[in-house]
């Protein structure tokens, strides 16, 4: 893969922005538990799938973004994850990279999950064509 300077300067560009507005609103708001739906704002999937459409096709930005979808929902089992081990360890240190681990793992899992339903999906859309 080569690299594309000015196609790292856009994403770099776009993602940190995206990234410092949500960071703004968090400081802006003042319900943080409200603001923090903005600290999970998909910034950088964006940046990545608009980038992918863009210099490349619609089937490598779906890609992406089946990859950021299975990223989320191990973001969901990451923060519960935090949640539980902050409870009951009381080291937040120790509890996040527990749940970092945890959100590498489940989000890994679940893309390969995808990836074979998918996989299933195709060939009996490919079995019912070849009647």
């Amino acid at each position: 893969m080569k690299l594309n300077l000015r196609d790292l300067a856009l994403r770099f560009v776009f993602g940190g922005g995206t990234v410092a507005a949500c960071y703004i609103m968090l400081q802006i708001i003042p319900s943080k538990s409200f603001a923090g739906v903005f600290a999970a704002f998909p910034a950088v999937m964006a940046a990545a799938v608009i980038m992918a459409g863009h210099f490349g096709t619609s089937e490598q930005a779906s890609d992406i973004a089946l990859g950021a979808s299975s990223g989320m929902i191990g973001c969901t089992i990451c923060v519960l994850t935090a949640v539980f081990c902050m409870e009951h360890l009381n080291r937040w240190g120790l509890s996040i990279i527990i749940a970092l681990l945890i959100w590498f793992f489940s989000s890994y899992s679940i893309t390969r999950l995808i990836n074979g339903l998918l996989g299933k999906i195709k060939e009996k859309r490919q079995q019912k064509t070849d009647y």
